[in-house]
């Protein structure tokens, strides 16, 4: 029984598009780091290395992957608020803190500090605690 009667259950609809949503996000910013590293520093010495740097991210392989994932993101996003409310749904998104940095660590084998974890776990208690499971 649910101890309070004005919060609704999860509906597990909704849980699964903030999984993907989280996938997607994820995905997108893992494939943008890996553009950027085969590509190397951004130059700044000329306008034309600009250009000519901006011409290979918009031909890079990991990059077009990233906007494709983070293209499929704004999509699930755009599904999730219209089904709730976006000050219930915002806080939730910045779980994603937590997966790019998991994602990061486990894949791209980044180092993970003891203040990093602690970070994101208050993000999470945050994302939960502003949340309230009140949905819809």
């Amino acid at each position: 029984m649910n101890a309070n009667p004005s919060r609704k259950p999860i509906k597990w609809g909704i849980l699964a598009l903030f999984a993907l949503l989280l996938l997607w996000d994820t995905t997108a910013q893992l494939f943008f780091k890996l553009g950027a590293n085969a590509l190397g520093e951004f130059p700044m010495d000329s306008f034309a290395a600009v250009v000519h740097y901006t011409g290979q991210l918009a031909t890079n392989g990991n990059v077009l992957l990233g906007a494709g994932s983070l293209l499929l993101a704004f999509f699930t996003w755009l599904v999730i608020i219209a089904q709730i409310d976006l000050s219930k749904a915002h806080p939730i998104s910045s779980l994603v803190y937590g997966t790019v940095a998991l994602a990061s660590t486990l894949i791209l084998q980044e180092p993970f500090t003891l203040r990093q974890g602690l970070g994101v776990l208050l993000i999470m208690i945050g994302a939960y605690i502003t949340s309230e499971h009140d949905y819809r």
